[in-house]
């Protein structure tokens, strides 16, 4: 049957894919509930003092310069416009549910972020190259600029386009390690609260993408084997 003219998307079986979203959500949720008992225990300093160390030692006036750049892209500035933009344009090209669940990926990001840094309070390293008023654990760059913001959106274009799912991934992945070196060279935070940062943010985008596979569906392909412009 021909497609020319459809705009449509099929529906593509979703139980696998989902489950293995949730048990992966899950997984990492329990590991940062073990980091986080042992950050509170005060097991990790030697750990993040030693990174600390690292991080002075290696200073140089161009990794600071970059390292910047990334602190900005995590200001209420830098990710309001990223995320205005990116919602803007999923509406133009009418993936409205695309864009309602990466909007409540990043708000659930925020709001699970600034909770848990209110609960545990940790204090930040000394002598950070950034000025910073919230509490350390776990970073709110990381958390959620990259993991709810960035691995978010990477799981919500894996959904529409399962064919680039794998370049969407691994930009995702780039772009949170990269921010996660950016906060501990900057000494705005320690290591493990960058690892925390991942480990949460990650959960919680996996865990809303399982629930959400069934609003967002793939384009359907094409008879030429393309796929299929947008519904």
């Amino acid at each position: 049957l021909s497609t020319r003219g459809h705009r449509s998307r099929y529906r593509a079986p979703m139980a696998p894919t989902t489950n293995r979203h949730h048990r992966l959500g899950l997984w990492f949720a329990a590991v940062f509930a073990v980091l986080t008992a042992l950050v509170t225990a005060g097991w990790t300093q030697d750990v993040d003092d030693s990174w600390y160390s690292a991080m002075v030692d290696l200073e140089a006036s161009a990794f600071v310069s970059f390292a910047r750049g990334l602190h900005s892209l995590g200001t209420p500035l830098g990710n309001v416009s990223f995320v205005v933009l990116g919602i803007a344009m999923l509406l133009v090209t009418r993936r409205s549910n695309a864009a309602l669940v990466w909007g409540l990926m990043v708000v659930a990001g925020l709001a699970l972020s600034t909770a848990t840094k209110e609960l545990i309070d940790r204090t930040r390293p000394l002598e950070g190259l950034v000025a910073e008023s919230s509490a350390s654990y776990p970073s709110g760059h990381v958390m959620v600029t990259a993991a709810s913001t960035g691995l978010g959106l990477a799981l919500v274009c894996g959904m529409l386009w399962p064919h680039r799912a794998s370049l969407f991934f691994g930009l995702a992945t780039a772009y949170i390690v990269l921010m996660a070196w950016s906060r501990t060279y900057l000494r705005a935070h320690w290591l493990t609260d960058v690892v925390g940062g991942t480990l949460f943010g990650a959960a919680v985008v996996l865990v809303i993408a399982g629930f959400a596979r069934a609003f967002v569906q793939p384009e359907a392909p094409a008879a030429d084997g393309s796929t299929a412009g947008a519904s």
